[in-house]
């Protein structure tokens, strides 16, 4: 019955109901003109529906580490907005600022009922929840859904739709690809609520998943691990693959002692945990795995145009060559004994 009545309120105030990732009914106006994007994955999914001409102001948190955020790199001037809060898991938003933007409706990555309620009833502007389920994993419902919600948000239906069947067509190519190996592989340095060197791991590393392929850490962890030292050389992997955000943080005296630094195969892979997944990155990476680990499977892959491909396709621009500036980029690293890492 209330869905019925704010549907009906809706017509007459030429206005259309939203249901968000948390099930709540959001009355926002028929034709967006200016919004605002906060907390975790909400501004990129609003660049993936070309909708960024829309926003407003952004968060302080968006403006730095931009290199880690292709959405950013392909649409520089966000960088010229208001910001409108510091950003981050809890939300913390600027209310006067956002208020003096005037935005017909806020989309809220990762918030709860109350909070989005809260700030609607300080600011009267209407609030869209979306999420893209746990960190670090993409390609799921929870992120289909919310792309769907911001195709009726921003009245890009066909975008929305055009947007999903890319990235599952990207999920069911990977996923033919498959292979088996007796390489014992590991992932290291991985990002997750800030930078960390080679310890830092994730034992159902999404993109190992997907290739049918394991991380040599046997854990039942689904997120990101601290494991010792001992541990890591007590395993001494085959291959070893190095998200690249933590570079800074590995040292030559214990890495060099490793079979994959002698026998020179460690990789590079760019960093895709950063104020959520980024899908774009998160796929180039799992496609850099599976060609370093089964080149054949992957022989018609051409690892810096598929992924300028995928960021042309999802924010508009190859971005690939600035972050490899910044990053490094899908290579050996440590090749020729160099050590020192600055």
């Amino acid at each position: 019955m209330k869905k019925l009545v704010l549907l009906l309120v809706a017509i007459i105030l030429n206005a259309k109901v939203i249901t968000d990732s948390l099930n709540r009914t959001v009355n926002i106006p028929d034709n967006i003109k200016k919004a605002v994007a906060v907390g975790p994955g909400a501004l990129r999914l609003v660049v993936y529906l070309g909708s960024q001409d829309k926003i407003a102001g952004i968060e302080k948190r968006e403006k730095k580490f931009i290199f880690a955020r292709p959405y950013i790199l392909a649409h520089k001037e966000l960088l010229k907005l208001p910001v409108v809060g510091m950003g981050g898991p809890n939300v913390q938003i600027n209310l006067e600022k956002i208020i003096s933007l005037k935005p017909d409706v806020i989309i809220a990555g990762y918030i709860s009922k109350s909070r989005a309620d809260m700030i609607t009833a300080k600011t009267g502007i209407p609030v869209v929840v979306i999420s893209y389920g746990k960190l670090g994993t993409f390609a799921n419902e929870k992120l289909f859904n919310s792309i769907k919600i911001l195709g009726e948000v921003f009245n890009k239906q066909k975008r929305a739709e055009d947007v999903t069947k890319y990235i599952k067509n990207l999920d069911k190519d990977i996923k033919k690809r498959k292979f088996k190996t007796d390489k014992k592989i590991y992932i290291g340095a991985v990002a997750f609520k800030g930078l960390h060197g080679i310890t830092s791991t994730m034992p159902k590393f999404p993109p190992f998943k997907m290739l049918g392929i394991k991380n040599v850490i046997n854990s039942d962890a689904k997120s990101q691990i601290f494991i010792n030292k001992e541990a890591l050389f007590k395993l001494n992997p085959d291959v070893i693959f190095i998200d690249e955000s933590g570079m800074k943080f590995i040292k030559d005296s214990f890495i060099k002692h490793l079979k994959a630094y002698k026998t020179h195969e460690i990789y590079g892979i760019l960093p895709y945990n950063n104020y959520m997944t980024n899908i774009g990155t998160a796929y180039a990476d799992t496609y850099y795995i599976g060609k370093v680990l089964a080149p054949g499977k992957f022989k018609d892959i051409d690892i810096k145009q598929k992924t300028d491909e995928i960021y042309k396709f999802l924010v508009g621009k190859p971005c690939y060559n600035s972050m490899a500036e910044f990053f490094g980029g899908f290579k050996k690293l440590f090749k020729g004994f160099v050590c020192r890492i600055i």
